[in-house]
Formats: C-alpha cells, sequence, structure tokens
C-alpha cells in the first residue's frame, strides 16, 4: 500500500573530509524494508540552493511515489545533500568561504561527496552498495558536479546525469571569477573540468544523461551538445535531450519524471 505522503527525513551527520556537519534529505520508497536492498540515487542542487532543492522541493519524492505505483521504476533511495557553493569538488584541504565575488565554498568536498556521504547511507540505510545500483545527478551546478565526480569514479556510479549542467566553453573563460577560481590554471582544469575528463578518463560501463532548455540564459546547452559529441565519440551510452525551456525550476520539474526513469526505469 503506497502511503499519503512520501517518506522523506532530514539527516544531520559529520563529514570528516569537511571538518564539520552537513545535512541532506533521504527519500525511503513506499514499503521500505531493511531485508531488501534498494538503488540509491544522489542528487545534486544548484548554485545558492540546499538539500531541500530535489526533495520536497522539485517533488521528486512524489514523482518516485508515483512511478513506484505505477509499476515504472523499481523502488530506490534518493538522497538529496547539502553541497553548499562547492561545485562538489577538492578544490582545498581546508574548508573555507570565499567572499562574494566569488561566493564559493572550499574545501574536500569530492570527498565528501564520493566517501563520506557513500559510506554513511550505506550503513544507516538498506542499500545495495555497489556501483551497478548507485547513481548521481544533478542541475546546473549540481549537475557539473555530478558529470564530475561520476567521471572521476566510475568505479562508485553506473549512472549520471547532467540536467542544464554548468558546463562552461572555453571562450567564456575571461567572464566570472567563479570560472577563475574553478580552472586558475589550465593544469587543474584538466583533472575538474567534465568536458575535459570526458576526454581522458576511463568511462566506459557508464551511462550517461544530458539535457537542457533551449532558452538557458547561461548558455549551457552549448556545453551540454559538446559534451554529448565527445562521449558519443568515444562510444559511451550517452544521450542529449535537448528541449524549450530555460534554466529555472519550471524547465526541470516537468523532466522529472524522465529523469528518475534514466536511473530507475524498469
Amino acid at each position: 500500500m503506497i502511503s499519503a505522503s512520501p517518506d522523506v527525513r532530514k539527516i544531520t551527520f559529520h563529514s570528516e573530509a569537511l571538518g564539520k556537519d552537513m545535512k541532506f534529505n533521504i527519500y525511503l520508497p513506499p514499503g521500505y524494508n531493511a531485508k531488501t536492498k534498494y538503488p540509491v540515487l544522489y542528487v545534486l542542487h544548484g548554485y545558492a540552493r540546499n538539500e531541500d532543492s530535489w526533495l520536497p522541493g522539485m517533488e521528486a519524492d512524489k514523482t518516485a511515489d508515483r512511478l513506484v505505483k505505477e509499476g515504472r521504476i523499481e523502488p530506490l533511495i534518493i538522497v538529496s545533500p547539502a553541497v553548499d557553493n562547492s561545485y562538489g569538488f577538492n578544490s582545498s584541504d581546508q574548508p573555507a568561504k570565499r567572499p562574494c565575488a566569488d561566493c564559493a565554498d572550499e574545501g574536500r568536498y569530492g570527498d565528501y561527496l564520493t566517501k563520506d556521504l557513500i559510506a554513511y547511507v550505506d550503513a544507516h540505510f538498506s542499500t545495495a552498495a555497489d556501483r551497478s545500483r548507485r547513481y548521481i545527478g544533478g542541475i546546473s551546478m549540481g549537475g557539473w558536479a555530478a558529470l564530475h565526480n561520476s567521471f572521476l569514479h566510475p568505479e562508485l556510479y553506473s549512472k549520471a546525469g547532467g540536467h542544464s549542467a554548468a558546463l562552461y566553453m572555453e571562450e567564456w573563460f575571461n567572464t566570472g571569477g567563479l570560472r577563475h577560481w574553478m580552472y586558475p590554471i589550465p593544469e587543474m582544469r584538466d583533472w575538474r573540468d567534465p568536458l575535459l575528463l570526458a576526454d581522458t578518463e576511463k568511462l566506459e560501463g557508464l551511462s550517461v544523461y544530458l539535457d537542457c532548455g533551449e532558452q538557458d540564459n547561461y548558455k549551457f546547452y552549448e556545453g551540454s551538445e559538446l559534451l554529448y559529441r565527445k562521449l558519443k565519440a568515444r562510444n559511451i551510452d550517452v544521450q542529449y535531450h535537448p528541449s524549450s525551456g530555460g534554466h529555472h525550476k519550471n524547465y526541470w520539474m516537468p523532466k522529472m519524471e524522465n529523469y528518475l526513469l534514466f536511473y530507475a526505469g524498469k
């Protein structure tokens, strides 16, 4: 029997990588049973958002409940962590907040996501703790982070999604302090930027879903299309779904069903 309200809980735990407490929201599927091992989808929020962005904000929990009831996706756990304004990568050994010209949070956010968070969720919930049933996706900044971490750690994730992912093109490199912070020298861009990691990392066995609104005011559709072409040329399992829409909740929410069908569709 499906409960009237999705089971969403807010958890606070200590991240060793960041040296501070962090929060995440977790959705448990209808009929959650500790004897069953569930796949886990990690979903990352955009810039200036938090763990509430995907659930309950964009109602990923309600959409998942409906699709489970309809038999269109397998029951899964969804984890929506706070990643601050970090882009989800290891930017510094010591946590810090940059002045608001950049408004970025520094620290070992990649280790927080790929080590601390996964370990905590696997230890405290009934997860299928293997890459074949672990997925990661995100919107905007979170899409960049999902692609970055899945490309660096394909041993951890079997599916990755970049939904309007903040993929900055080379010709934009002279605009904005945030991009200079992310890529201060070319060598750092080589191992941070998903557009370049797509050329070098061993991504066989990783399935990638990309989409972007054709009216995205950041023009992230350009980076999404380039990434699609690069992965396709390497015979990586990738799909790209451009469609009408901007860079906002009204674009992503109607796509939630498609996103969940990619990650957990039967």
